[in-house]
């Protein structure tokens, strides 16, 4: 243990008297420190700690899995949504599990308040809660009797909307809220932090299915969870539910046929979509700190070279070589802990920053902090990186030569076996450096790709914003219809509006509705294969304000009305999909094969194809059906598009004046322009693309940086050597060539080593392109460009100094 001090206290005062050389080593390691600590920080929050519910682990997803249906609520886990009839049977069936509880988005409009507001909702089964193992803070949850159709209606509210719109007001238990023109009672409010099933939900009301939905089983709107019995398994529940399965597709091969059921984990359903991208990103940072430490490692073996008189006068004086070994792994890993706590320091910063800039897809990324396990996940990088870079100049004093370093001069050389070991470090960043660069330069030019997609429609001096008639409001067509044509005839009065229409889901924000189809001079769909095609519902100057072109026939208009033949405009994919060569127009089809009572619509006229829920999915087949004529009545109009002469947002406060005439309690919200709904919709890959940009641009600098300081330490070792070349005759040009060659010679190696890595790692992030490949070669080729122009430079500046030495000056270095 005195040892130890002793060594410490030496390494202190080693550390203190060479202040430049220390800020420098730790700043660069920090650096690496830091980004590993902030992405792992990420990942033990999304991926490694429980979710925050009682024995979490019993806790899973339940869904269909059917490759026919392409409206669903967990793609990203491989779970379909749910009808009610399938759930009650799969709740009814099932022996693995404790509970399963179902759940719906449903939001409503809160009025009878100064200001109405439109509030997110669930609607859930009276199980859900307890599933969770949740308890309220205050009041209580529902009661089985309060999910049936009939009963009282209550509502339970998160803790955030308690504080925000009641300001905390411990009397609000018991009182009465409208929500969509009905009244409900509020009978709890949940604890802190609670949002089940996603940050946005701000109240929960029962589910209480109706005759209508536990006899469809073609209505696929519900996500499923469940609580394991204790003791079950994830594969004994999966089993359980593929004999449910295989039942209801005997008992209903209309609907159940090809539809199996799949189940997951809780955990794994949320972060589905988010674990490749944070292991890569962790892999990237990883990459960093290698690199700062192949730096350091560089910086600690000059430093060596200069001290090995030193050491091996300790060594002469009695000092073994393990003691000596010791001595420099106490330094380096004093260094490294130094810088630990400056990339800690960094990590809190890096944290907070992620959260801001959180692109929505990274679920609890709201919930990141510095706990114990980052704290010790940052200890351990800390030790093991004062190993790592501290292994090559402990290598170097555990062969030294003593009685050469004593006839060395006070500077050193380094020896033969030193410049070999600098050589491999710098081929060791160039490589790792270029396999950063190349994976961002990948993601840089798929967003590039994404960007210059053509979504269907003109984005700019768009204006959109939610207006959701609640469901009383809402209850008949002429209803529907006449608050609609108030809300368009008066907004296009307004200066600087050239046009409005509705739609019931707005493309991009929303993947839109899903219908089968029976089209009139087609075969019947085959169970299990129906004819499948996105529906949405519009005003007749919808097509205009979106700048969507017509590309055959005629575009809906006032003219046809609820008591005119039904028509419809279809999509360009769906015209050729369905009828390819054929002209489609006065062909007619119908929603909803299994209803007799579905009207015949007779296409009128195609559109051009739109980008329905994001840029980099190819266009589906789609139908658009006009708002006054008889749909189904959950597929109302609920956006309003403005097309503007000016800015978007210029007319704003007009829109809504003349919204409130006409209905004074309609809340208006979610407003947009569409430009910022196309760079929302891009933000995950946004923020992927800058993550690991980052990250890139960090390890070149730090590459260049080692470059240069190794071809400084060259040039000085090598001044003598210079100085006589130079006095026998040799020119600038060959003394640049002479330095330049030899170390772009390694970069070369660094470079072919980093394209072979690449080529190879570089697939890891195929799902994350678009238009690319993951081997391009343009962009393998543009990056080592990059990287070679950073090392010539970063070789050229010591050389083109060591052209400037005094050969009298050089011959008398020391």
């Amino acid at each position: 243990m005195q040892t130890l001090m002793q060594d410490l206290r030496y390494s202190t005062r080693m550390l203190v008297k060479n202040p430049a050389f220390t800020l420098i080593a730790v700043i660069t390691l920090a650096l690496g420190i830091g980004a590993n600590t902030a992405i792992f920080s990420v990942v033990n929050t999304v991926l490694l700690r429980p979710l925050p519910y009682p024995e979490s682990d019993r806790l899973v997803m339940v869904g269909e899995r059917n490759s026919n249906q392409t409206s669903n609520a967990n793609r990203d886990a491989g779970l379909d949504s749910v009808t009610p009839p399938n759930f009650v049977d799969w709740s009814s069936q099932n022996q693995a599990f404790e509970s399963l509880a179902a759940f719906a988005n449903q939001d409503f409009n809160l009025t009878g308040v100064v200001d109405p507001e439109r509030l997110q909702g669930q609607r859930v089964s009276a199980s859900l809660f307890p599933s969770l193992g949740i308890a309220p803070m205050a009041g209580r949850v529902f009661l089985s009797e309060e999910d049936l159709p009939g009963a009282q209606r209550v509502v339970v509210l998160s803790h955030e909307l308690w504080q925000r719109r009641f300001g905390g007001d411990s009397s609000l238990i018991g009182r009465i809220l409208t929500l969509d023109n009905e009244a409900y009672t509020v009978i709890g409010i949940m604890p802190p932090g609670f949002s089940f099933p996603n940050q946005e939900t701000e109240l929960w009301v029962p589910m209480a299915f109706n005759a209508s939905e536990l006899n469809n089983r073609a209505a696929h709107f519900l996500s499923a969870m469940g609580r394991l019995k204790p003791g079950a398994t994830l594969a004994q529940a999966q089993e359980q539910m593929d004999l449910i399965a295989g039942r209801l597709e005997q008992a209903y091969p209309a609907t159940n046929t090809g539809v199996g059921v799949r189940v997951v984990s809780l955990s794994e359903s949320m972060v589905a979509n988010s674990r490749l991208v944070l292991l890569i990103l962790l892999g990237a940072v990883g990459f960093v700190l290698l690199i700062a430490c192949t730096n350091v490692a560089n910086l600690l073996l000059a430093r060596a070279a200069v001290r090995e008189r030193e050491l091996a006068i300790r060594a002469a004086l009695g000092a073994g070589r393990w003691r000596l070994v010791r001595q420099l792994f106490t330094e380096t890993v004093s260094l490294a802990l130094l810088a630990g706590v400056m990339g800690t320091l960094l990590a809190l910063w890096g944290s907070a920053l992620l959260k801001t800039f959180n692109p929505g897809t990274i679920p609890r990324l709201n919930e990141v902090s510095i706990d114990w396990r980052v704290l010790s996940f940052t200890l351990g990088i800390s030790l093991l990186t004062g190993v790592v870079f501290g292994l090559a100049p402990a290598l170097q004093v555990s062969s030294l030569n003593l009685n050469r370093a004593l006839k060395e001069s006070g500077r050193g050389a380094g020896g033969a076996a030193g410049n070999r070991v600098r050589g491999l470090l710098v081929i060791l960043e160039v490589a790792l450096s270029l396999v950063l660069l190349v994976g961002a330069g990948l993601l840089i030019k798929s967003f590039l790709r994404l960007q210059n997609i053509d979504p269907g429609f003109k984005p700019g001096h768009l204006l959109t914003m939610r207006v959701d008639l609640s469901a009383a409001k809402a209850g008949e067509l002429h209803q529907i219809t006449s608050f609609y044509q108030q809300i368009l005839e008066k907004v296009q009065t307004i200066p600087g509006v050239q046009s409005a229409g509705v739609i019931n889901l707005l493309p991009i924000a929303s993947s839109g509705m899903v219908a089968g189809l029976t089209l009139e001079d087609k075969p019947d769909a085959e169970p299990g294969q129906p004819i499948l095609a996105n529906y949405r519902v519009i005003s007749p100057d919808y097509f205009s304000a979106m700048g969507i072109s017509l590309l055959k026939g005629r575009g809906l208009s006032d003219q046809d009305t609820a008591n005119s033949p039904g028509v419809v405009v279809i999509n360009q994919t769906l015209a050729l999909k369905y009828w390819g060569d054929e002209n489609p127009l006065g062909k007619s089809l119908k929603l909803d094969s299994r209803s007799s009572a579905s009207p015949w619509l007779t296409v009128i006229g195609v559109v051009g194809d739109v980008r329905q829920s994001e840029l980099r999915a190819d266009p589906a087949p789609e139908m658009y059906i006009l708002y006054t004529q008889p749909h189904r009545r959950y597929a109302r109009p609920r956006t309003l598009v403005v097309r503007t002469t000016a800015d978007p947002l210029s007319v704003l406060a007009a829109v809504k004046t003349q919204i409130w005439s006409v209905d004074k309690d309609q809340p208006v919200y979610s407003i947009r322009s569409m430009e910022q709904i196309l760079s929302g919709s891009l933000a995950p890959r946004r923020f992927n693309m800058l993550l690991l940009g980052f990250f890139a641009a960090i390890a070149l600098a730090l590459a260049g940086v080692g470059i240069y300081g190794v071809v400084s330490y060259a040039v000085s070792q090598r001044t003598q050597e210079i100085g006589v070349r130079m006095a026998l005759g040799a020119r600038q040009t060959d003394i640049l060539r002479l330095v330049v060659g030899r170390s772009m010679m390694l970069v070369m190696i660094g470079i072919a080593c980093g394209m072979l890595a690449a080529f190879s790692l570089t697939r890891l992030i195929s799902g994350l392109l678009f238009g690319v490949s993951a081997t391009d070669p343009l962009t393998f080729a543009l990056i080592s460009l990059v990287l070679t122009s950073v090392a010539l430079l970063a070789c050229y500046l010591p050389a083109r100094r060591a052209t400037r030495v005094d050969p009298l000056v050089a011959l008398r270095y020391e």
